[in-house]
């Protein structure tokens, strides 16, 4: 049974200081249904210098009014009742945000809700734990450090995971006692806006959480924002002017997955297909580049391309329960997704798929490519599609070098039965998080961030905490 879609029309404003309010810009723009490109709704927001203005008053409002007189008890149960109104009220928001987000309705009764309803309650437990430091007085002073929050924070989020981003933003800025912004990608608004009354719902001041919306027009105006004191971003490398405040940066990936000799073959087969199939290839962990150990690598591909082939009988309706993969996010990303493929054909051999799948929507055919050129766009660059490219290797060396010849490193994979390689080549991996014969999990309690061009600063666990609070150092006598 479909579940309940909320009206888009009631979402088409700016979320200020707890209530739904016209923008002040006159400027709009339109969403399509990427099953289908129909027009979803014709009136989002544009948001500009007054609407973010208005923003930082009222969160600066709220930051030193109310919200700064909550305990850490008082900011527990707040979000324990937002956990609850998740699983109260999540499902008609995620159908409503599968409109123009790509993302199947099948994935919101378990593991979407769970994602998001696990994040707030992990964070939960951190409100009463932001402990400073004591140092003995043997110069003649004792020296207490506190650690306090920062105060105005901003969230620019990426279209392939809206609301699971939002939460992992808010979550810690929330349990750290600072205030946030978010704006959704301009791609896929509508869940958040949607989801953004909760948290006044679950006793957060008005002012707390608001969101904007709007074009890299209205994130470049978050970023150079004077009284906004640190920013987060998740998306492509950004034209972002970021000025005297801290940041964390999450740019992508086009990781890599290590299949060596010894391994598993079906695991293996089912985490890297899987990986990328997953949000139709539109993630930042997902493993577009396999190295095969030649000793293995042609029943490898073979059974690979099986996988992903049977896959695309798999492709359908996203408010359908039964549908697992869906299409790209909208016309304009399935056209650059489509012209990387075809300039593919000459630098890689096409193993199947290369095309769109059927003549409505924007679906892509799972695609495998082996043999890449070593300059060949494809393998150099991140697709952010259900497109995929093995490569063979002989030696544990040459694999090392071949897959850290990127300027990106996020999330990688090493799939062995030798747990001595495992280590060692994990560890000569230049990404930020390895999986061992696993690729692209994501853990809470472990931090989540890459090296090289993928990110600055890390999400997830305390150590998303560390990067939203000063330190502020007190002297005795």
């Amino acid at each position: 049974m479909v579940a309940k879609i909320l009206d888009p029309n009631n979402y088409t404003k700016l979320y200020l200081n707890g209530e739904y309010a016209p923008a002040q810009s006159q400027e709009a723009y339109s969403l399509k249904n990427p099953k289908d490109n129909t027009i979803v709704t014709t009136q989002v927001p544009i948001a500009g210098p007054a609407d973010v203005d208005a923003a930082v008053q009222y969160a600066e409002a709220a930051f030193h009014g109310p919200w700064s007189r909550f305990t850490a008890v008082q900011r527990t149960e707040c979000l324990l009742k937002l956990a609850s109104l998740l699983d109260e009220e999540l499902e008609p928001i995620l159908t409503l945000d599968s409109l123009t987000s790509r993302v199947p309705v099948s994935l919101a009764p378990v593991r979407e809700r769970n994602y998001m309803r696990n994040c707030v309650l992990y964070y939960a437990g951190w409100t009463d734990k932001q402990k400073g430091d004591y140092y003995p007085a043997d110069d003649g002073f004792v020296k207490l450090v506190r650690h306090e929050p920062l105060g105005v924070t901003a969230a620019i989020n990426p279209f392939n995971a809206p609301l699971a981003t939002f939460f992992l933003k808010a979550a810690p800025a929330l349990a750290t006692g600072n205030v946030m912004i978010l704006k959704p990608s301009e791609k896929t608004p509508l869940g958040s806006l949607a989801i953004a009354p909760l948290f006044d719902k679950a006793g957060f001041p008005p002012g707390v959480i608001q969101l904007i919306t709007g074009s890299g027009s209205t994130g470049a105006l978050l970023a150079e924002h004077m009284r906004i004191r640190k920013i987060g971003f998740t998306g492509s490398v950004p034209p972002l002017r970021v000025t005297l405040k801290r940041v964390t940066l999450e740019f992508g990936g086009g990781g890599a997955a290590v299949v060596f000799g010894d391994a598993n073959l079906e695991t293996a087969l089912t985490w890297t297909v899987n990986d990328i199939l997953t949000r139709s290839g539109q993630l930042c962990v997902a493993a577009s580049r396999v190295y095969a150990q030649k000793s293995i690598a042609d029943q490898f591909i073979k059974e690979y391309a099986a996988k992903m082939q049977a896959a695309a009988s798999e492709l359908g309706d996203l408010q359908d329960p039964d549908t697992k993969f869906g299409p790209m996010v909208d016309e304009s990303h399935l056209e650059r997704v489509k012209s990387m493929v075809d300039r593919a054909k000459s630098e890689a051999e096409l193993v199947i798929g290369g095309g769109q799948c059927g003549n409505h929507g924007c679906y892509m055919e799972p695609t495998v490519f082996v043999n890449p050129k070593e300059d060949a766009e494809i393998y150099r660059n991140e697709v952010f599609g259900p497109v995929s490219v093995i490569k063979r290797f002989d030696k544990e060396e040459e694999v090392l070098k071949m897959a850290n010849e990127t300027e990106f490193g996020l999330m990688s994979g090493v799939f062995t039965r030798e747990i001595t390689r495992a280590l060692r080549v994990s560890s000569a991996l230049e990404s930020g998080v390895v999986g061992i014969n696993c690729v692209s999990l994501q853990s809470l309690q472990a931090p989540f961030g890459g090296k090289k061009q993928s990110s600055i600063g890390r999400e997830f666990g305390e150590y998303a905490l560390r990067r939203r609070r000063f330190l502020s150092t007190w002297l005795h006598n």
